[in-house]
């Protein structure tokens, strides 16, 4: 019981949910020597970081000791301190650290513990997209300018200019000469696995696309309303505009009921992935009306409204904002997630096939970069303990 009791402290100590009492508690189990093999474990796992690259020293981890006994002592009375063994000094890297750290949460004590690495690799994903104009031509945009021209244009569409920033940004600009058309003129922007891109619309709105996602918007929006099609996981920053309307409408499968997401101007994600049988809106900031068939609902900052594939609307109003749109960021954020969830996750980044040897049934909490590779995201995995993994290629094997 103390060790799984242990292992929900710590996962509340990296998430910084910890109260006072049971900061308490976790000095009293951490200093139990029956502990002494789980905290090793949890110290092995992140020392793995890109941080301390590995490093077994013990006078790094005596150091980080004192900052985790400080952190805890803020609250908790020094005589109640009674766990200080290197092997606890782990949870402090969470503070130090910041930026790559995973704990395991087990269905059971068992471990198998670190495999021997991979010997393949697969770098990340990176910036780039496709676009399809409105006569049918495709531009493909990576990391060179790919085709754009002076001041990094790319085409003319109707009365808008459409160009690519330095950083990879793409941007529909009016021209202050009269419309040339005053019908709708669209184009798709789309990344394939592996891929993300940013684009700034005509009205100012910012969109992020992550991996295998896909947006249709017009050049210029000349309507009653705003209105594009998306599939995948998008990330909006939506313009101010209350005579004209934002709606976002999902590109799902015909088994799906169509998903309408209506806004002024706000902050949301919204995940419509055709391999997932649900929809999801998390609202970031502002207000949004979410239609799907029949049902509607509007949600408020914080909370996230799931579509089901028959229509319903289900709220979650207790959504972790952060874990959800922490891929805009350029993280992978795991708060007690299945590890089938984490590799469909690394499948559409790094563009990998996966395949699970056995039945999986470990949760994961941890934030790792989406900038390093593959091999590395695999031992972090390995590292806290519960699989092993293999790598030919672009495919990846779970072994449990």
């Amino acid at each position: 019981m103390d060790n799984r009791e242990l292992e929900i402290l710590l996962d509340k100590y990296i998430t910084g949910d910890l109260t006072p009492a049971e900061k308490v508690r976790l000095a009293e189990l951490a200093g139990q020597p029956a502990q002494e093999k789980a905290l090793e474990g949890f110290v092995r796992q992140v020392m793995m970081g890109d941080e301390y690259a590995g490093v077994d020293d013990l006078r790094v981890k005596r150091a980080i000791m004192v900052q985790l006994e400080n952190a805890i002592s803020r609250k908790t009375p020094r005589r109640r301190l009674v766990f200080l063994r290197y092997a606890a000094a782990a949870a402090v890297l969470i503070i130090l650290a910041g930026s790559v750290w995973l704990w395991r949460s087990a269905s059971s004590a068992s471990s198998s513990g670190l495999a021997q690495q991979p010997v393949h690799d697969v770098a990340p994903g990176r910036e780039g997209a496709i676009l399809t104009l409105a006569d049918g031509k495709q531009i493909v945009l990576d990391s060179s300018t790919n085709g754009a021209g002076r001041n990094g244009n790319l085409a003319k569409q109707g009365n808008v200019m459409v160009s690519r920033l330095s950083g990879g940004q793409l941007t529909y600009r009016i021209d202050d000469a009269p419309p040339v058309t005053s019908e709708a003129v669209y184009n798709t922007l789309t990344t394939p696995r592996g891929r993300k891109t940013r684009v700034v619309l005509a009205d100012g709105t910012l969109v992020w696309l992550n991996a295998s996602s896909s947006i249709r918007f017009p050049t210029e929006f000349v309507g009653k309303d705003r209105s594009v099609e998306v599939s995948g996981e998008v990330y909006f920053e939506v313009a101010k505009n209350a005579s004209q309307p934002f709606i976002v409408r999902t590109m799902a499968p015909a088994s799906r009921t169509p998903l309408e997401v209506r806004v002024l101007g706000t902050s949301f994600n919204i995940t419509a992935y055709g391999d997932e049988n649900e929809i999801s809106t998390t609202l970031v900031e502002g207000a949004v009306k979410v239609v799907s068939g029949s049902a509607a609902r509007v949600i408020s900052p914080g909370q996230q409204l799931i579509a089901k594939a028959d229509g319903r609307l289900e709220l979650n109003a207790g959504v972790d904002v952060q874990k959800v749109i922490a891929w805009k960021d350029g993280n992978f954020l795991f708060r007690g997630d299945e590890l089938t969830t984490i590799m469909k996750q690394l499948s559409r980044w790094y563009d990998i096939e996966v395949h699970f040897d056995g039945t999986v049934s470990d949760h994961y909490t941890g934030k790792i970069s989406r900038q390093v590779n593959i091999s590395q995201v695999l031992k972090m995995l390995q590292a806290a303990g519960g699989v092993r993994f293999s790598v030919q290629d672009k495919e990846v094997t779970v072994l449990h």
